[in-house]
């Protein structure tokens, strides 16, 4: 049976996407728990080993601003495989170079790759689903399943690590995200594009409308800080969660276990509950609650039980806030969607290469981690700022959103 063309690939494309999603997020799933060993081994501070992600990010965003806006042009199989095939590569290459600045530049491929892997998958989710109730349930299935990068793969990695080395985890990550190419290659339809005449300046000029809708501009702007802090928190999580609790070098790979099951869970039923409290309504609320518990896991550590309970409620509150901003992205964007959903996916790592970078200069500028700790409070204030404004000036411009 020709599974490129026939009925089996319609069934085959939500499991292709949602295999395909977490590999967007290739510094938080092989990196990012290494922190502390890797700054050892190439004897770096924890703040300059930190900006391995920055490099990702920079890649990211650098990716979603040359090729995104032509993504509705294309054939998103094609892309996507294209895009995981490089993640791999790029992360096995990863695996057996010990010096920074080469390191740096693979990231920067690496994280150019992840970041078409997240525009194709969000632009194939429009493609795949015009129904609005059928739309909104799987973009939740997809973006919980997003979690499975940093929570699956970075316990994972870190239990192996601990076994062998950092390495080994990255050449590990680099096979798996083959074998998951191959399988989208044979199990997603093709989902082609439109052919258009439109000129690629054109293109980014209709993002530039794009962002000055009324709805959207906000839930941009939320999408940003969020993502603000998904960076400077995950990037630095292992060498901080050791600050606070000294010696528990054990807890690193459940501490990111825990955040990405909770985002994972509230994501998989964030739809029906979006619906049923509305949709702006409940985002608001759910940003500015993830900004209270990230306040709180940074100053308040009596015990990392307590810690671990912390993230998994911003993972938690962060998957229903990640699915509600989606789903208005698509509610409000109308015939400008692609251009919304490019810009979307250029906050993303955009977001998080700010957070890494300042997060960073914050880790160099003051001792121990109380700049860290200054810099989180900071974001985590705006966040709870900008919730609170964007449900006041929207108030019920989102709550409609047709799911049974």
């Amino acid at each position: 049976m020709n599974l490129r063309n026939g009925a089996g690939a319609k069934h085959l494309t939500l499991p292709a996407l949602m295999v395909s999603i977490p590999f967007s997020f290739p510094h938080e799933a092989s990196m990012a728990p290494f922190l502390n060993e890797i700054a050892a081994d190439l004897n770096l501070s924890t703040g300059v080993a930190g900006q391995l992600g920055t490099a990702t990010y920079l890649g990211g965003i650098t990716a979603a601003l040359a090729l995104a806006p032509m993504i509705g042009q294309m054939a998103i199989r094609r892309v996507l495989v294209t895009a995981l095939f490089i993640v791999a590569g790029t992360s096995i290459v990863s695996g057996v170079v010990d010096n920074f600045a080469a390191l740096l530049l693979i990231r920067l491929i690496a994280g150019s790759a992840a970041g078409i892997v997240l525009a194709a998958t969000l632009a194939a989710i429009a493609r795949a689903w015009t129904d609005p109730k059928t739309r909104v349930v799987r973009t939740g299935l997809v973006i919980g399943a997003m979690s499975s990068g940093p929570g699956i793969f970075a316990p994972g990695l870190r239990v192996l690590g601990e076994f062998m080395d950092w390495q080994a985890g990255l050449l590990v990550y680099g096979t798996v995200t083959a074998i998951v190419a191959l399988f989208v290659a044979f199990g997603l339809p093709s989902l082609p594009g439109s052919p258009s005449g439109i000129s690629y300046k054109n293109r980014l000029a209709e993002a530039g409308r794009a962002v000055g809708m009324p709805v959207v501009r906000t839930v941009l702007g939320m999408r940003l800080i969020s993502q603000v802090m998904f960076g400077v928190v995950f990037s630095f999580l292992a060498a901080f969660f050791v600050d606070l609790h000294p010696g528990r070098e054990g807890w690193i790979a459940p501490m990111f276990f825990v955040g990405p099951f909770g985002f994972m869970q509230a994501a998989f039923v964030g739809g029906p509950l979006l619906a049923r409290f509305g949709v702006m309504r409940t985002t608001s609320l759910a940003i500015m609650l993830t900004g209270a518990t990230v306040f709180v896991f940074v100053w308040f550590a009596p015990s990392p039980y307590f810690s671990a309970f912390l993230f998994f409620l911003y993972g938690l509150l962060m998957g229903v806030a990640q699915t509600g901003m989606t789903a208005l992205i698509y509610q409000h964007s109308g015939d400008r969607l692609g251009a919304a959903v490019f810009v979307n996916s250029a906050m993303g790592p955009g977001g998080s290469m700010l957070g890494a970078v300042l997060g960073g200069i914050a880790i160099l500028a003051a001792p121990g981690y109380d700049g860290y700790k200054g810099f989180v409070t900071v974001v985590a204030v705006g966040m709870m700022a900008i919730s609170m404004w964007l449900a006041i000036r929207t108030r019920r411009g989102g709550e409609r959103v047709p799911v049974s």
